[in-house]
């Protein structure tokens, strides 16, 4: 042993003596669940304990994802509640200071019974799902939830798993060629590309040619057909430079014309059709820190277009794009902080050009705003907002909020449960599809407690507690991050292709045998219904369907009917209809029958739209001065369909 190993040995033990007198918790005390202020580059953060080792613990910090989690030596932890000097007997005047300074500090209290999360049993093929929160008559009963019992997602390795990486992916995109997986790109080192092979899994074909970037490491990747040519094209950003690189059925990449270049460096990218015309395809791009602006697409180069948006905030933190009200135009949701407080996430609303956005609060709490993910969960034509939260003290939570239509606000907010007995489980990434192939969408969230589900039930309700994936033998399945959902076997369930996040492994992929049709399979009523409205302006004869029907088979109810001047010689006709189902209703199908000059029967296709739980809308645009006869039929998750529903307007 060396003299200068042995000094810096003993220093350390008088260090940790010397902390422990002065205030500082002992490596005994040390537990998994305790909160802790760890002292880092002079400041203190506020943490987790998620393992404790003698030596060091593995710490979790507030307000941050699992990519911040490390390992933390004893000499630099403290309790967040200090300790107090035991004396024969204290003054009156310093144990009444003691509890006032406990009493702002919050108090960890044990999860409830009623509220651990339940696991399916192994070798189970049904989960138990919680939805409503069922009402308590005293408020010292447990919580208890209207429960599901739904299929539970299983996954297996094929004969080759993935391939090995030097370092872990930044970011990851999946490629596809007219709607078949081709491959993935990921930032590596540079932007490297990846196509499916079935001898070896995943073979890395070349990278991108980023000499466009000046230099600058990429640290945004966006992929998806931005020029409608049934080939996945990239969009790569880093420092102030954003570029767009073309696909081809070849699986090269092409850049365009010319990048863009600010003034500041970008920090977050979201793409969607944010303009009229040809060229209506757009990024929206956060540059420094308080403003973001949108860019236009196109083969020649990307240009800015107007002035860059300025919010009234220190720092833009998370940028999203989805079409949330309906319009066919996409908005912007982004997520601010200021003096170093979330704000909560807020809406752009896209006015095809207009100067002043309209702003909007989103969700109605600022806590949830570490991350946003947009997918039509609903199934309605309007994009949802997935938003997540990563906070020691409160637990790891995610909450679902729907679009509505036109611009009064979001509906629905569904707050989800995703702590486990006081240990956060992480939001590291999000994926959304039918993993366990049901026909219902499902959240995929991986963390550092491994990738869990939130099972989709019925129309905008999800399961409020998560479920653990299995594989095929039984075992629980491995802790990987980077999740990209797509099917790439072509028999029609989702698979995964994750990575391994420790050590930089490499890729995993896991093809999904998750049987359909399960025996078992049982979605409750929801607590609460709706009641349709009705708005009828014009004289309508109803064909009813026979009552009473089979057990099971969804019944169509006629609501109301309109028809809206669209243009001198059309009218816009909207049919409003109720379906009564147990089961989930997947799709309205319609159509419309009139008279015409040239020919006596013109039949065509209506457009069906769902406005919430029970109630959808016909829409269609025709000529004036006919007689329309619509006949609609709804269809469940089971394959039955109701007897169709014949509705003859006249304006």
């Amino acid at each position: 042993m060396s003299r200068h190993f042995a000094f810096s040995l003993v220093g350390r033990v008088l260090a940790v003596a010397l902390l422990a007198t002065a205030g500082w918790v002992s490596a005994a005390e040390w537990r998994p669940g305790a909160r802790v202020i760890v002292e880092k580059a002079g400041f203190g953060h506020r943490a987790i304990i998620v393992r404790a080792e003698p030596a060091r613990c593995f710490v979790a910090y507030e307000g941050t994802d699992e990519t911040f989690d490390e390992w933390v030596e004893l000499d630099r932890l403290r309790s967040v509640r200090p300790q107090t000097t035991e004396t024969a007997e204290p003054p009156a005047d310093n144990d009444r200071e003691t509890k006032e300074a406990d009493a702002d500090l919050p108090v960890p209290e044990p999860l409830p019974r009623g509220l651990e999360l339940p696991r399916a049993a192994r070798g189970a093929v049904l989960a138990e799902a919680w939805l409503e929160q069922l009402p308590r008559t005293e408020p010292g009963l447990p919580v208890l939830f209207n429960a599901a019992a739904l299929a539970l997602p299983r996954f297996d390795f094929g004969q080759v798993a993935g391939i090995p990486t030097a370092r872990p992916p930044l970011r990851t995109a999946l490629l596809q060629s007219q709607g078949r997986v081709r491959g993935f790109a990921a930032i590596e080192d540079g932007v490297v590309l990846y196509r499916r092979d079935d001898q070896q899994g995943f073979v890395a074909e070349g990278r991108l040619d980023l000499a466009v970037l000046e230099g600058f490491a990429p640290e945004f990747l966006l992929a998806d057909d931005f020029n409608h040519d049934g080939e996945t094209d990239l969009i790569v950003a880093g420092g102030p430079m954003v570029q767009v690189f073309y696909g081809s059925n070849s699986g090269r990449f092409g850049p365009s014309g010319s990048a863009y270049r600010g003034l500041a460096p970008v920090r977050g990218v979201a793409a969607g059709r944010f303009f009229t015309g040809a060229l209506s395809t757009g990024i929206a791009v956060i540059e420094g820190f308080d403003t973001f602006r949108l860019l236009r697409l196109a083969q020649s180069g990307i240009t800015p277009v107007d002035e860059p948006y300025r919010v009234k905030f220190d720092r833009i933190t998370r940028i999203a794009a989805g079409d949330f009200d309906g319009d066919g135009f996409t908005d912007v949701a982004i997520t601010a902080e200021h003096r170093g407080r979330s704000t909560g996430a807020w809406m752009y609303f896209n006015h095809h050009g207009a100067n002043k956005p309209f702003l909007w609060p989103v969700g109605g709490r600022d806590d949830f705003a570490r991350d946003l993910v947009v997918a039509d969960l609903d199934r309605d034509g309007r994009d949802d907002l997935i938003m997540t939260d990563s906070e020691a003290e409160h637990g790891d939570r995610i909450r679902v909020v729907f679009g509505s239509a036109g611009r009064a606000g979001w509906e629905d907010p569904w707050d989800l449960i995703s702590s486990e007995f006081g240990l956060g489980l992480g939001t590291a990434s999000i994926t959304v599809g039918d993993y366990n192939r049901d026909g219902r969408i499902d959240i995929g969230v991986a963390g550092r407690n491994g990738l869990r589900f939130y099972l989709g039930a019925d129309y905008r309700r999800f399961s409020r507690n998560p479920v653990w994936p299995r594989l095929v033998a039984g075992s629980d399945f491995p802790e990987q991050r980077v999740f990209l959902g797509g099917d790439f076997d072509g028999d029609g369930g989702l698979d995964l292709l994750g990575h391994t996040p420790a050590f930089a492994t490499g890729y995993n992929l896991l093809f999904n045998v998750t049987a359909t049709a399960l025996d078992g399979v049982h979605v409750p009523r929801p607590l609460y219904r709706r009641t349709p409205t009705q708005a009828g302006t014009t004289v309508a004869k109803i064909d009813g369907t026979p009552d009473p029907l089979p057990p099971g088979v969804p019944q169509i109810r006629y609501l109301a009917s309109r028809a809206e001047p669209y243009g001198q010689w059309r009218y816009r006709i909207v049919v409003e209809v109720a379906v009564i189902s147990d089961n989930v209703i997947e799709a309205l199908d319609a159509t419309c029958q009139y008279d015409n000059v040239d020919q006596p029967l013109q039949v065509v296709s209506a457009v069906a739209r769902r406005m919430n739980d029970q109630q959808w809308s016909v829409e269609i645009v025709l000529p004036r001065g006919r007689v329309y006869e619509f006949r609609v039929t709804a269809r469940d998750d089971k394959g039955r369909e109701s007897e169709p529903l014949r509705v003859t307007v006249n304006p």
